[in-house]
């Protein structure tokens, strides 16, 4: 059984972007990895060419800059990599994304169970969100509890969507297409967007804003950490990260605490919603989290194995 991997990136020294560990957190579990590297100016594409590790094979592009809205070239960029894949399965990473060594085994077992059940077109897996440093989660929603189909079957028709945040599935080019059918692993992964330097996150908004349209992400808001989230919205995270961060995570000199008064405590009314949202969450389990995006067909969360790196 044939695994692939797949990303994409642009600017991933300038915008620092953890590229390359992100790669080696899963390249023991794939036998190639394609990396689609957009037009950069700072050595991206250099930086992946020396990993140097013949499952890495590197496709090129140049990021279209009429798609300025919506972030849908995020997913044009995506699918230039997926189309790439040649595996049974395909592993998809964003650049500030990883896994932990310590799943591999029970995430390849998933991958071989459900090789041939036609039911099931893409694998979920949890994303820890971190904000500021490495000890820092986001804890409301539609980070609480984020299911998110980090795996996929590439000849099942699988095409990632709107901002590349998820897929959907389109039997004929035409269709509509539908919600990509997921097991859910009961597995966590590790998304680090918001761990950088206050320097590298201005420049990474405003790398970011030039594919939304104006306002969609906020482009006005403050980059501190403490005025990112309110001081509720975040909590601890004691558990250890994927081996290939452990260089990040030690040189990293930010460290927030979580007693300091320049927590912002004032809520936007989106995230009053955002708040209700968690509260009925809580409640209802997974089956609230997400769910237009993915159709859970299977669950495997709480079996021994599926190790949780945060209990919630």
């Amino acid at each position: 059984m044939k695994i692939s991997g797949f990303t994409f990136v642009r600017n991933a020294i300038r915008l620092d972007y953890p590229v390359v560990e992100s790669i080696r957190s899963i390249l023991p579990l794939v036998d190639e990895f394609v990396v689609n590297v957009g037009e950069s100016d700072d050595g991206t594409l250099d930086l992946v060419r020396r990993m140097g590790d013949p499952k890495v094979r590197i496709v090129e592009s140049r990021w279209n800059p009429n798609l300025s809205s919506g972030g849908y070239v995020l997913a044009q960029q995506t699918n230039v990599a997926l189309f790439d894949c040649t595996g049974a399965w395909a592993i998809y990473l964003q650049a500030d994304e990883a896994v932990h060594e310590g799943d591999h085994e029970w995430l390849h077992g998933m991958m071989t169970r459900y090789a041939a059940d036609d039911r099931v077109e893409g694998l979920a897996l949890r994303r820890l969100t971190f904000v500021g440093d490495y000890r820092t989660l986001v804890n409301v929603h539609p980070f609480y509890r984020d299911l998110m189909c980090r795996v996929v079957k590439p000849h099942r028709f699988v095409l990632s969507r709107g901002d590349a945040a998820g897929f959907t599935v389109h039997p004929k080019y035409k269709e509509r297409g539908h919600r990509v059918r997921v097991v859910d692993t009961g597995l966590d992964f590790f998304h680090y967007e918001n761990v950088r330097s206050q320097s590298r996150s201005l420049a990474f908004r405003a790398e970011k804003g030039q594919f939304w349209a104006v306002g969609a992400i906020g482009a006005d808001a403050l980059t501190d950490a403490y005025d990112l989230h309110p001081r509720r919205f975040v909590t601890v995270f004691n558990g250890g990260h994927p081996a290939s961060m452990a260089a990040r995570v030690e040189a990293h000199d930010v460290r927030l605490d979580f007693d300091s008064p320049r927590w912002r405590t004032q809520l936007t009314p989106r995230e009053r919603k955002r708040q209700l949202r968690t509260a009925i969450t809580r409640v209802l389990g997974y089956r609230a989290a997400g769910s237009a995006a993915r159709q859970v067909v299977a669950s495997h969360r709480g079996e021994p194995g599926a190790t949780l790196r945060h209990d919630y």
